[in-house]
Order: C-alpha cells, then structure tokens, then sequence
C-alpha cells in the first residue's frame, strides 16, 4: 500500500495536475500567439499587442475558488505581468530566490532555452496570501517572437492533503487486517524478508559486476562490443573475427577506425529514441575489405555510467543473395516473356552446297563459315541436311573416305517450322523429333534460315542479359531506337503476368543505363576524350531507379575541379558534349525535359565546388517553391564516370542538412500541405472531375520517404530501399512500411497500366487516369492511400512540431 499503491495514487494525480496546468499555459500562449498574428498583419502595434495580451492573460483565472492565474517574464528575466504581486512588474528578477534559495525565473528561462517549455519546482505565496509560502510547481512556455516566458502552476497542498487522508484510511484498514493474520504470517513474513534481502543482495552485486557484462558480450552468437565513453572496453571472439583485429587492438581503436560510420552519427540516432536502433553501415576488415552490417545498439548503465551495447549482424552474403535472386528473376521473367515472341528475329542464315560436295569439303566449308549444320541442295531445292554429330556417327565412326559424296551421309526429308511460330512452338517440335536443328521457311515454303536447340537455350536463358548485349554491341543510334521500341512489349507482358512493379523498373532502370552508357560512348568517339575526369548523374525518377514508359530525360554533368582559366574552356566541352547525348537520347525515345533540367543547360553542368555552392544555396534558403523545383536534384546517381564526385557531393549535402535542418522541414510542409482529391469519387458520371494524375499522389509518398531518408543521411536513391533502410533504423514501423511499400506498388502499377493501355489504343503515354476506368477495388485502394498519405502527415507534423 504505502510502497505502490499511495506513491502510485500520488503520481497519478501529479500527471493529471501537470497536463492540467500544461494545457492551461497552451490556452494563455495561443491568446500571444492571436495578438502577434493581428501585430503581423498590422491591425495593431507590437506594444499594443503586447499590453492587450498582457491584461487579457492578467485577468484569467481558474481553480475551485477562481484564484489560480498566470503570470508572464522575459529573457532577462523581468517581471512584465504578476497579478498577485503587481509591486514585481517591470522588476528585474535575475537574482529573485525563493526560501530555499532557488532562482525560479533563471530556472524558467533554462528550461525555456533548453526545451522550449517545461515544469520548474520553487517555493511560492498561497494564492493572493502573502503571508503563506508553500511549495509550488509551474509549468513554464516560451513565446520566441516576442522573448516572453508565460507560466502557471499548481499548489502542492491539495495533493498532499488527499494523500493524507488516504494514508489514514489505508492504516486503520491495514491494522484490522494485520491483526488479525500477524500470528499466522509473522513466521513466513520473517522468512520471505530474509530471502527477499539475499536476493536482493544478489542483485545489487550482479548489476555492479563488471564480470556480468563481459561474460554476456563474450557469450553473444553475434559479434558484439560494450563501448563506454566513446571507446570499446569489451568485445567477443565473433566480432574479432568480423573486423580481423585481436581485443586488444579495439581497445586501443576509434570507433571511425571500426566502422564507416561516426560514433557522434550513432549517439545523434540514440538520442532520438529510448528504445534500441539498427543502423546499416559497414565494418572494416583490414585496409581494403568491407563487410555489410546492421548493427543494433542499446543504451545501458555500467558502473553507474551511460554506457552502450552494440551487436553486429554480418549481411554481406544476404545482400548478395537478395541481389542474385533479383537478378535470376529478372532473368527468367523476361525469358519468359521472349518464348512468346515470334521467331522470325532471331533466325540464322544457312549454309548451302551441291551435290558434288565431299564430305571434306563440306567440313572445311562448315568450319570456315563457323557453322555446324550443312543444308544440300539441287539448284533452289533443298534435299537434306548434314550436322556435325551426322559427320562424327556416319564418316568417322565408319571409317569413311573424305571424298565420300555428302549426300551419301545427309539426313532427309528437312524438319521445317514456319517463320512465323513462336519460340516455345520451336521448343516443342525440337524435344518431339528429337533433333538439334529446325529449317525455317517463309510464306513462299522457301527456306530462309536456320535455328539450334543453343540458339534457343541462349534466348531462353539470358532475355535481358540479350537486350543489354544488343545495346552493346549497337554501332548507331537508330539501332538504339529499335531495341528501345521493345521495352513497351516487354513491361506490358510483365504486368499482365502480375509482376512486380520493382522488376519492372528494374528491367527499365537497366535499359536506360545502357542505352546511356552506349551514347555517351558514341559521344566520346565524336567529341574525343574529355578534358578532365566527369561524372554523368541521373536525377528524378532515373536517379530513383524508377522510371516509365512515359519518362523525360533529368540528368546533369559534374567535372572535376580546374584552374578558374580553364574552367570556362572545359564547361564549353561538356556542354557540347551533353547537347549530343540528350538529343541522341530524345531520338531513341527518352524525351527532352521541359523544365530544361538537363546536361545541356549550362546550369547542370558545374564543376564539383560549384554544384557545391548550388546545393548549399538551395538548402540554406529554402523558399517553398524552390524546395519543389530542385526536390528532383536530391535524388541522383551516378551513371557514367566516377562515383567520387556523387559521393563527395552527397557528403556535402549531409553536412549542410545537418547544419541547416529547416530545409527537411521545409520539404516535409510541402507533404503536409498536400491535399487528397478525394472528391474524384462523389462524381464520377457527368462531372467536371473524372480524371486525375496519378504522378501527383505518388509525389508525396515519394518525397514522405526522401524527407526521413535525408534526415538520416541513407545514401539510397530508390524509394523502396529507401524506405527498407527506414525501417531497419526504427524510423518507421513495420504496419507503416508493409503500407508504403503496397501503396507506392499500387500506385506505380496503375501508372504502368495506364501509360501501357495509352501505347496500345495509339496514343501517347502520359499519367492521367480515368475514373471510369478503375475498378472498385482499385478505387478503394486509393482511398485507403488517401488515407495513409493523411497518417503520414501527421507523423510529420509530430516530426517537425516546434521547429
């Protein structure tokens, strides 16, 4: 009763109080905040503001007897409103104490600087009695545009005077009741207190025990460290055996030295939370060898000090996992998806000889023609067909002369399939005759060339890998275009199949990187090397990885940095330089931007510092608009060149970030102010609103992730690794990130769908979405994302509240 009960009671009518009192002060400050809005807006001076406020907040009361009040400092501290003590008002109070000697409004003015707002405990007149000092505790607010402190508080007698009277009660109770079981529980009370004080003895020696915590770090399945003041004091054989260095070695280590991550970087996250965080970065084994790691790390107290324990999960051979079944299933997605293709394109020419022909002639014509079929013909008439295992089994193996006829040794009739058949009709009718080859024959039944059972198994098993091999091998840009003309085929085959959207803009994402990497090339032969070393970014939606169909070009050049007499001479290079590669793009299909945002304008393309001083413009003034003209900047990457200037350069950003973070706030508002077209749905027939663009309510769960992912400094531009990294740092939970994940699916899918039925009805793919055309479960998907988009407004407003 008196350990729980009554201490229980007390807390909780402390917590009612304090809210009370916290929700009262919040009511006064908004009456500041209604005459600071009529000061801006210049209905009124700021002195007048400040004395109606001031008598406004002096005349309000509360409380049983209508006696409880607020009063107002400044930051120095003065006295501006005291209605109880008005001989206080225009005082300075610096050096004001209370009987025990505490400086209130100093301490107000701390928690103020500190907090913003929060509780202060002092010593205080009863209500309008000067005569009576009792204990007190205010709750204290500070209103930043005028320097004021407003506050109020709560006197502490009332509660001590009802935990008296339930301390009475719960004593005659507790005396009834003991006396009448004292006899019977004295033995076993005095025996349970004797236990009860080994234990707890027991307990306070294993907390103290620095033993307890070294065998448990030692014990861990994983490799784990205990750091206390910012070095490694424990560690286990497993981490030994990750980071390749002996215990005593990380003793005498940095955590830098460790891990590709900054200790500060880790306590920054720690700080955030009460609970345990994950963080994915990487250790270092030796100088060269990096391994993949999520490292959970939990804050304890050892020896009566902060301490942390941190335990590393190796997810190097995981990652390379995910990576090879991703790109299996790509693989033998768009496999698939070929088997369905005529086989007209793939055919191969034949070779043809007479009648004449020896066996040895007939093998010096195969091998000088890199062929292991032969057809026989007389005149335009083919009559059989000789292979290399016919030439093994019926001469070799036979003891044949060379100069044996040919036609003594051929198979006949010839097998034929119609140019016109599928792919997997030639799987079929090879595996039924049960032979190597197919003649193919056109509509004339002239046969025009040839197809093996490799031929086959080399389309079937490397679909993508052949695309990607056709744009390498390309030697102009129209045969670029053709290839490119494909993609369209492939990802609506893809989506009938019920394919994830993530493979599709994988299967684009790669295309587009090859078709770039091709045309930089072609550029280069034109231009001839370049004068320095250079870096072509991607950004938007190619930075992201998640391009469509329907896709302009968002890309930009950074050169490294030069003299500033060369500087102009080298940009002059580039520019030119980019002018070829966005037109040869726009002609392959990846149309130019209409926000000029490319490597062409000579605003994008910037040596390394001076796309430093542009971000650093962008993020220190961070003006709405312009947050969402230069949001597409914030997601790139590197597609041609080196990776050094990406890197430096994302650096560079996180460092500003941290210095400047009203910028993510900034482009959180811009999330916050989004407002769902949910009206789309009350008229769908014969209204004015029957269509919507389905890029728009993608932006904002877009930029929802980007938002947290620049916050936490992810280096990853896709948004779904984005948003997997969130979840693994604890940023967002797991029902939040399964719904972004389905959200951002759905709505990416819809958006392939749309632009893949624009392509099929011969119109021009674009991101506007018939209402009519939904069904009703895709309508209610979309409401549901309407719905989360709203969740998601509200974590960043909880986020960012105060700042």
């Amino acid at each position: 009763m008196y350990v729980i009960l009554i201490p229980s009671f007390e807390k909780n009518m402390m917590n009612n109080k304090k809210e009370m009192i916290r929700e009262l002060t919040n009511t006064a400050w908004s009456l500041l905040k209604e005459y600071d809005d009529e000061y801006k807006a210049s209905l009124i001076t700021l002195e007048e503001a400040q004395r109606l406020a001031s008598k406004k907040i002096g005349k309000m009361r509360y409380g049983a007897e209508g006696k409880d009040y607020f009063w107002i400092t400044d930051m120095k501290p003065v006295m501006i409103m005291h209605p109880y003590r008005p001989e206080m008002n225009n005082l300075m109070l610096e050096d004001y104490k209370d009987p025990q000697g505490v400086r209130l409004f100093i301490e107000a003015i701390k928690v103020v600087k500190t907090m913003d707002e929060g509780f202060i405990n002092y010593m205080w007149q009863w209500k309008d009695d000067s005569t009576q000092i009792v204990p007190k505790l205010s709750y204290v607010k500070g209103f930043k545009n005028w320097g004021w402190i407003i506050g109020t508080g709560i006197y502490l007698d009332d509660v001590k005077a009802e935990i008296g009277a339930l301390k009475g009660r719960l004593t005659r109770i507790s005396l009834l009741i003991s006396a009448i079981i004292i006899l019977i529980l004295s033995f076993i009370i005095r025996q349970s207190l004797k236990i009860e004080a080994r234990r707890k003895e027991a307990e306070d020696d294993l907390l103290q025990s620095r033993q307890k915590y070294k065998t448990l770090v030692e014990a861990s399945s994983e490799g784990t460290i205990m750091i206390k003041d910012s070095r490694i004091i424990f560690s286990n054989q497993m981490f030994e055996q990750l980071s390749g260095k002996t215990h005593t070695e990380l003793v005498a280590s940095k955590f830098e030295d460790i891990f590709s991550i900054s200790w500060e970087e880790v306590l920054l996250s720690c700080e955030k939370t009460n609970k345990s965080i994950s963080i994915e970065t990487q250790v270092k084994h030796g100088e060269t060898v990096f391994h993949d790691i999520v490292i959970s790390v939990t804050r304890i107290f050892f020896e009566e000090q902060e301490a942390y324990v941190v335990v590393t999960k190796d997810i190097s051979r995981k990652k390379q996992t995910e990576k090879i079944v991703q790109n299996l299933s790509t693989e033998l997605q768009s496999s698939l998806i070929l088997m369905n293709q005529p086989i007209s394109q793939f055919v191969k020419p034949i070779v043809k000889t007479n009648l004449q022909t020896t066996v040895a002639e007939a093998a010096s014509l195969m091998d000088r023609k890199k062929m292991n079929l032969i057809f026989i013909a007389d005149d335009d008439k083919m009559l059989g067909v000789v292979n290399d295992s016919d030439l093994r089994k019926r001469v070799l193996a036979k003891n044949k002369d060379g100069k044996s006829p040919l036609v003594d040794v051929m198979t006949s009739p010839i097998i034929c399939i119609s140019n016109t058949a599928l792919l997997y009709e030639v799987v079929l009718k090879l595996r039924k005759q049960n032979i190597s080859h197919l003649a193919v024959k056109n509509d004339k039944n002239e046969i025009i060339g040839v197809l093996s059972h490799e031929d086959i198994l080399e389309i079937q098993h490397n679909s993508l890998s052949y695309i990607l091999r056709e744009i390498e091998y390309a030697e102009t840009v129209n045969e670029l275009k053709k290839i490119y003309d494909k993609i369209p085929v492939l990802v609506n085959a893809l989506l009938e199949s019920g394919n994830k959207t993530a493979l599709i803009t994988h299967i684009i994402t790669s295309v587009s990187d090859a078709m770039t990497n091709r045309i930089i090339t072609f550029a280069l032969e034109d231009h001839g090397e370049p004068p320095c070393q250079f870096a072509f970014v991607a950004l938007g939606s190619e930075g992201r990885k998640e391009q469509t169909i329907a896709t302009d070009q968002d890309n930009a050049i950074i050169f490294e940095d030069v003299g500033e007499n060369n500087v102009q001479k080298i940009k002059n290079y580039f520019l030119t330089f980019a002018e070829t590669i966005n037109n040869h793009l726009a002609h392959v299909g990846y149309e130019l931007c209409t926000g000029e945002i490319m490597a062409k304008n000579p605003k994008y393309t910037l040596s390394l510092s001076d796309w430093k001083k542009q971000f650093t413009s962008w993020i220190n003034t961070p003006q709405p608009q312009n947050i969402i003209d230069t949001a597409v900047f914030f997601d790139f990457r590197c597609i041609y060149g080196d990776n050094f200037f990406t890197d430096e350069l994302r650096k560079h950003i996180n460092l500003l970030i941290d210095k400047k973070a009203v910028f993510v706030y900034h482009l959180a508002q811009t999330v916050i102010q989004y407002r769902s077209p949910l009206n789309i749905f009350g008229n769908i027939a014969g209204g004015d609103n029957e269509t919507f663009d389905i890029k728009k309510i993608l932006v904002p769960v877009i930029t929802f992730i980007k938002v947290f992912s620049l916050q936490r400094k992810i280096s990853e531009t896709n948004t779904l690794q984005r948003v997997e990294q969130l979840l693994n740092q604890n940023v967002i939970q797991k029902p939040m990130y399964e719904e972004l994940k389905q959200a951002y699916n759905f709505l990416m899918g819809l958006r392939f769908h749309t632009q893949t039925n624009a392509l099929n009805e011969f119109r021009k793919p674009d991101n506007t979405v018939n209402i009519k055309n939904l069904t009703e479960i895709e309508k209610s998907t979309l409401k549901k994302t309407f719905s989360l988009i709203s969740e998601m407004q509200t974590k960043l407003n909880l986020e960012f509240k105060g700042r």
